[in-house]
């Protein structure tokens, strides 16, 4: 009798399984393969919202173009992806050279208040065709908008034309009112961080406001000052802001950045100030910041440095960290000065502030060839790490972090893309992970690539910038300035 039972509930298991079309043979722990290029960051952001059970996610897919999933956490079911728009810096056909795609049009994504799904895309500070840059200097792309047609249906998108096109490194933050704040750099590299504010869900915004000022230096006008900036929301009606700076040659360029820097806004009289609470003067300039908002000083000693995150405790104090020399090194706030940095092994991330000495940081990582993704955390405010667990990992792959999932479920914190060195394309899977790790799906709803492995074999490795552009679906030709 107890083998028969055991027969019938094993059929009765297969069948629920088969009725609900997952096979636990056919499961896999990616939820796309047609990411592409560097699908996520943590610049552009939040990646993906959880709102009303499920997580929506948003990536760069094929030709550069923004895609959309949605993953039903009580259900177990995903929907997409979606191609919810199209990047005017995308190619085709796709290239495999790691130096065809721009990347810097990823989507940011924000659900409003009444559950209308918005997406940011597709800027590398914007066409000279579009006019006169006020607060910056031209590149390419057009920063674009869109939204659902309907609340929380990521199956129709449509274009509203309201923010600026002169956009790249798009960053929503929402705030507990519903006004929603969209906060860009203002063209290329030689350009202002703005924000522009909406406070009917986004249906319009109030003009750019300059925050972080560009300008050539007095005594070398081929050094410009500028910026890598990172928002986020703070305590209470407060903004945080993080970022480092970038000597920007006009001849003879390169991708240094150095120092670490931190502010913030109050949103009722939209005023700024530093860790000290003192009132800023926007926008800020580079000697304004050295003097009013440093946190820590790599310039002297010439040690790169690439922004971070930052988040806030109950007590409003910052903790931030910035990345230097292959690692995380994090600050917190003490009241009236910054803690001595502590060193952290990791690539990028994130990180979850549960209280003034319990900080948990989730990062990307090698590990003996391969690479993982791991958390890390302190119980004595940032004076030592432990490594907790690790939530993939790869001996042929490493991964790319997005920053955290916005109001995130335990399901779902990080959205990640797989970079296998084997491969002789640019298509990347990407996984939701959660505190169990990767969250499945059919591999059938997984494999979405369809006939663009085929055309691989039309694409010439390794193509020259200038040629690229031929292959660019605007016929622009303009370059932009690499990726991250």
């Amino acid at each position: 009798m107890k083998g028969t039972r055991a027969k019938m509930m094993t059929g009765l298991a297969s069948m629920l399984l088969l009725l609900s079309g997952i096979s636990s043979a056919g499961m896999v722990d990616y939820f796309t393969d047609n990411g592409y290029g560097n699908p996520v960051a943590t610049i552009q952001h939040p990646r993906a919202e959880y709102y009303n059970g499920k997580t929506y996610i948003a990536y760069q897919g094929p030709h550069e173009d923004p895609y959309v999933c949605a993953y039903d956490h009580a259900a177990k079911k995903w929907s997409g992806p979606v191609k919810a728009g199209e990047n005017p810096m995308g190619k085709t056909p796709d290239p495999v050279d790691p130096k065809g795609p721009d990347n810097h049009g990823r989507p940011a994504l924000i659900v409003d208040g009444k559950g209308y799904i918005h997406l940011i895309f597709g800027g590398h500070g914007g066409y000279p065709r579009f006019g006169k840059n006020e607060l910056g200097t031209p590149g390419k792309g057009k920063q674009t908008h869109v939204v659902t047609s309907r609340p929380e249906d990521i199956s129709s998108w449509e274009i509203v034309e309201n923010v600026d096109p002169f956009g790249t490194y798009s960053q929503f933050v929402k705030m507990d009112d519903g006004d929603i704040y969209l906060f860009y750099r203002h063209g290329s590299h030689q350009s202002d961080w703005v924000y522009q504010k909406s406070t009917d869900n986004c249906r319009t915004f109030a003009p750019p406001v300059s925050v972080l000022k560009h300008k050539a230096q007095e005594s070398d006008p081929n050094l410009h000052d500028a910026w890598y900036a990172w928002f986020e929301n703070g305590k209470g009606d407060t903004i945080t802001a993080s970022y480092v700076y970038h000597p920007c040659r006009l001849k003879g360029h390169t991708k240094e950045r150095y120092n670490g820097y931190y502010m913030k806004m109050n949103c009722g009289d939209e005023s700024w100030e530093n860790a000290n609470g003192n009132v800023l003067a926007l926008p800020v300039t580079k000697e304004y910041a050295d003097q009013n908002t440093l946190v820590c000083d790599t310039f002297t000693t010439k040690v790169k440095s690439n922004h971070g995150t930052c988040h806030v405790d109950d007590e409003g104090n910052p903790h931030l960290f910035f990345r230097q020399q292959g690692q995380v090194r994090y600050f917190r706030w003490l009241g009236n000065a910054w803690q001595a940095p502590v060193a952290v092994p990791g690539g990028d991330g994130d990180m979850i502030v549960e209280s003034p000495k319990v900080v948990r940081m989730l990062l990307s990582q090698g590990n003996s060839g391969g690479g993982e993704v791991c958390w890390w955390k302190t119980t004595d405010g940032g004076l030592t790490w432990g490594k907790e667990s690790c939530l993939i990992s790869s001996p042929d792959s490493s991964y790319a972090a997005s920053a955290l999932v916005h109001n995130a479920h335990p399901d779902g914190r990080m959205v990640v893309s797989e970079h296998n060195r084997a491969q002789n394309h640019l298509y990347r899977k990407l996984f939701l992970l959660g505190d169990s790790g990767p969250v499945g799906r059919p591999e059938e709803g997984a494999s979405n690539l369809g006939d663009c492995l085929k055309n691989l074999e039309a694409v010439q490795p390794g193509p020259k910038p200038d040629k690229a552009g031929k292959k660019n679906r605007n016929k622009s030709g303009e370059e932009g300035d690499g990726d991250e």
